[in-house]
């Protein structure tokens, strides 16, 4: 058997999945792969771990982790862009594989990690980093290699797809969806990150960079978050045969990319539709392959830690096997690449209109899209008792450009129009 040695910096939800895995797990991953996995070491402020795991040594300095040289692997579960910055740019300087689960940290600053662990003749796991359990990463890398992708479709964050059940099964107002959420711990006491999209497009551009070969980064991908979604929008959704997720998106249309967060509506019969709760998927269309879909728990303690368990076998088999080849090494850089804000394909959107309830106000509505090329597929009032209506429109495909030039204009009939319109696109996936 081949023996490798493992330290973990950071003993969390996460980090404390993966002592239980690889201490349960030994004789399996033994059995399976080849290989002795042997912990060394664990860092982490909070020592309670070091009574259960006496054969476990513990330390507070990363340092003696990252440099230490009876460790071959080290596994960075601190979070955040600074410390752990800090902490896998120590661990590859001293010529060591890092496994994380670190989307932020690879969205920023991963051009210079890669860059740098290519220079050291070692590589970077991330495959934890997108969509918890779902062997995402390791798919697109080798299962799917011999493909064009076409689009990159995702449900990457599972505050947030909670949040959109809560208030379609449970008709809840967004305030009272997530504050259960909160409750049961699958938001954060500031849920921004999560509720405006950021985390999903941090994901999103792991994803897409892999998959499209290009260097996308966050300032690419135009954010939008859930908090103008209404449990009256998500009923009205799915009376035209739609389910709203916020969907990351990432296409190329005829050698045009284009990337995306945003609250989507999808047909009810997709099955991307159907991911409820907690739950993540991605959904890939592909030349060869055609359409495949990934789905499984995004977070908690266990599915991601068996992402990151994966992740160590998998390296540690490379570093045994590793030829001196440069061409070795897998790769993660790639050439930058412009990226459209706005698709250049018509496609149909969900428009809601907050409107005074007074004559003429549909026919001003209906004048200025039609001045701006847009046309009306399904339009909808729903009843008020107050002098306040909501005015629904499903538009035919057409160009978003147009779109927002009428959105922009609508919204400056100030004697009519309440509240800013809210417009969602209609993905009509196969």
């Amino acid at each position: 058997m081949k023996k490798f040695s493992v330290g973990i910096v950071g003993a969390g939800t996460v980090g404390r999945g993966v002592v239980e895995i690889l201490t349960t797990k030994f004789s399996q991953i033994e059995t399976r792969s080849g290989i002795t996995l042997h912990l060394k070491m664990i860092c982490d402020k909070d020592e309670s771990l070091k009574s259960k795991y006496p054969e476990v040594q513990f330390t507070q300095d990363y340092k003696q982790v990252t440099e230490n040289p009876e460790i071959d692997l080290v596994v960075e579960l601190v979070g955040g862009t600074k410390i752990a910055y800090e902490i896998v740019k120590s661990a590859i300087e001293n010529h060591k594989t890092v496994v994380t689960a670190n989307k932020a940290l690879l969205a920023e600053k991963g051009d210079e990690l890669f860059s740098l662990a290519k220079k050291n003749q070692v590589e970077i796991g991330y495959e934890a980093s997108v969509a918890g359990t779902i062997p995402i990463i390791r798919s697109i890398k080798t299962g799917l290699i011999s493909n064009d992708f076409l689009g990159v479709y995702g449900i990457l964050n599972g505050t947030t797809n909670f949040i959109l059940t809560k208030m379609e099964e449970e008709n809840m107002e967004y305030e009272q969806a997530l504050e259960t959420a909160q409750k049961l711990g699958f938001a954060e006491k500031d849920p921004t990150f999560d509720v405006e999209g950021i985390d999903a497009a941090h994901k999103l551009t792991l994803l897409a960079s892999l998959a499209f070969d290009s260097k996308i980064e966050t300032v690419d991908v135009s954010v939008e978050g859930i908090t103008k979604i209404t449990k009256s929008e998500i009923q009205t959704a799915k009376q035209l045969g739609y389910r709203i997720k916020l969907l990351g998106v990432c296409k190329n249309d005829n050698n045009q990319i284009t990337a995306r967060v945003a609250p989507t509506m999808i047909p009810l019969s997709h099955p991307i539709a159907n991911i409820k709760n907690e739950m993540n998927a991605i959904y890939v269309e592909t030349n060869f392959s055609g359409s495949l879909m990934f789905s499984g728990r995004g977070a908690g303690s266990l599915p991601t830690a068996s992402a990151v368990v994966s992740d160590i076998v998998y390296y540690a088999s490379r570093i045994f096997d590793k030829p001196n080849e440069k061409n070795f090494f897998e790769n993660n850089l790639f050439p930058k690449r412009k990226v459209l804000k706005e698709t250049n394909r018509d496609e149909k959107f969900y428009l809601r209109f907050n409107t005074k309830d007074e004559p003429g106000v549909l026919a001003e509505i209906s004048r200025i899209l039609g001045n701006n090329k847009i046309s009306i597929s399904t339009m909808h009032q729903n009843e008020s008792d107050s002098d306040q209506v909501e005015v629904i429109i499903l538009t035919h495909p057409c160009n978003e450009s147009k779109l927002r030039d009428a959105i922009k204009s609508i919204d400056e009939l100030k004697h009519i129009i309440i509240s800013p319109t809210v417009a969602l696109r209609v993905e009509n996936l196969i």
